[in-house]
């Protein structure tokens, strides 16, 4: 009967109050005229109708403004617009829905994460943006036993491309990692970029040039300006590249090239490729295996090449066997090709010299009948004239010492002129003397004094025979042969000689 007696006096309020202001009030005398029910109460609340998810989803032809509070799935007030149900979200909850709108005023992520997934499972892994405005895809620590969480970060037809705007000198001298492990960085303060991995602290802040580069595992860029790529590479020189492994490059070192493996450089502007070769002077280059350039301007190329601290030399070395070949004075051409060596001055390679394999010790010249064409005789008693005409003797070259480097020999200018020409074109010039030219009129004058003796040994075959006849048939007498015979013996004596 109490709570008869109550209802009955708050409906007789709410009736007094309604005709009085036009308002409903429950709990008050005066309710608001602006409210069409106005509810005051201490202590309690207003409860409105509480349903499952498929209940209200039931609700036939549901009015705009009818609102429900769902008891399961995502719990909280949902209320009908054009009859679509629509969620009141709860920002103090996980899953807010931020709604189509723009922001008025900065977004707050209070030490949370930007992550996808829904409300149901949200996602773990997102953006964390800390109070300096760093940005970072972290994610929960990583289980053991799990190789892939799917973080990452993909940009898709970013036509506008990808930039990094930072300047050289400002921020942290650390970077934003150290110490082992493998990672994408880049460190605005060296200008550098490192890509891979390391062991330790190969790329920490002690270890990093000014605007370096590092990529692949273990490589050590601490040189400005300088470059490595592959594994173990140590760089610690300025200007300078190392691409491979195990290479490495000194600190006094200045725009070196190292390619291969375990190859070593030290000095400027040197290049240093293949297995175990090193340079060690200014300007050199060491090219192959275990070549050594251990002095300025000095080239190693092969196998077991070495300058040997020789410095403008050149040492070009086979691979026939594990002994060095190595220079013995400065500005020295040494080479070791036990196959031999050809060389050709045209295109065809029908022309040229060579030198045999194994042991050969003089230069041969291509003298093949069959490659060559327009053949003329010479002859011999006018080579053997002009030769008569030359100026032969001993000399030496200007500047030499005539003490040591005298020499035996024509003028070229004679050579050339008599023999420069032959009727069809011209031989030689006037400066140098071609070695095979040079053969070639030696053995036509040999030829034509071969002959004048064979000539002069059958005259004096025949006047001896004339001498050993008897007195009476012999028409001079015999003191006159005799003298004839000394002068012949005596002329084919000379010719024999010269």
């Amino acid at each position: 009967m109490k709570h008869l007696y109550l209802l009955a006096t708050g409906l007789l309020l709410a009736t007094a109050a309604a005709a009085q202001t036009g308002s409903v009030g429950i709990g008050t005398a005066s309710p608001a005229p602006q409210a069409a029910l106005d509810i005051s109460a201490t202590g309690k609340g207003l409860l409105i109708p509480r349903m499952d998810s498929a209940t209200r989803a039931g609700i036939a032809a549901p009015p705009d403004g009818l609102m429900v509070f769902q008891t399961d799935g995502r719990k909280g007030f949902w209320y009908c617009v054009g009859g679509a149900w629509l969620y009141i979200p709860d920002k103090t909850r996980s899953g807010d829905n931020l709604g189509n709108h723009t922001a008025t005023r900065n977004l707050n992520l209070g030490g949370n994460r930007l992550v996808g997934g829904t409300a149901a499972a949200p996602g773990t892994v997102g953006l964390r943006i800390d109070g300096n405005g760093l940005v970072r895809l972290a994610a929960a620590p990583r289980p053991f036993g799990v190789y892939d969480n799917a973080a990452g970060l993909y940009l898709t037809d970013v036509d506008a491309g990808f930039l990094v705007r930072t300047s050289i000198g400002y921020g942290s001298t650390t970077p934003p990692a150290s110490g082992l492990g493998d990672r994408l960085m880049w460190t605005p303060y060296y200008g550098s970029f490192r890509a891979g991995g390391v062991d330790g602290n190969q790329w920490d802040g002690a270890n990093m040039g000014f605007y370096s580069a590092a990529f692949g595992y273990n490589n050590l860029v601490a040189g400005i300006y300088s470059l490595a790529a592959g594994y173990n590479n140590n760089v610690r020189g300025n200007y300078a590249t190392c691409l491979g492994r195990d290479n490495a490059i000194d600190q006094l070192s200045s725009g070196a090239l190292v390619i291969g493996r375990n190859c070593r450089a030290k000095g400027n502007y040197n290049l240093v490729g293949g297995l175990n070769s090193k340079v060690q002077g200014n300007y050199s280059v060491a090219l192959g295996e275990r070549c050594t350039a251990n002095a300025a301007n000095a080239i190693a190329l092969g196998r077991f090449a070495s300058a040997n601290g020789r410095s403008g030399t050149f040492v070009i070395a086979d691979a026939t066997g594990n002994d060095s070949l190595r220079a013995s004075a400065n500005n020295q051409f040494s080479a070791r090709y036990a196959g031999g060596y050809r060389l050709f001055t045209n295109a065809a390679m029908t022309v040229g010299v060579s030198l045999a394999a194994n042991g050969g010790n003089a230069w041969q010249v291509i003298s093949d009948s069959t490659k060559k064409e327009r053949r003329r005789l010479a002859d011999g008693n006018q080579f053997l004239a002009r030769i008569d005409g030359m100026r032969l003797g001993s000399w030496n070259y200007k500047g030499q010492d005539p003490s040591t480097m005298r020499h035996y020999g024509p003028m070229a200018q004679d050579f050339y002129a008599a023999f420069g020409h032959d009727g069809v074109g011209t031989i030689g010039n006037d400066t140098t003397i071609n070695q095979s030219d040079f053969d070639g009129v030696n053995l036509i004058a040999i030829q034509a004094l071969y002959r004048r003796v064979r000539a002069l040994e059958a005259e004096n075959a025949a006047l001896r025979r004339q001498q050993s006849a008897p007195a009476a048939q012999a028409g001079p007498s015999a003191a006159a042969l005799e003298v004839r015979l000394r002068r012949l013996e005596a002329l084919v004596g000379g010719q024999a000689q010269r």
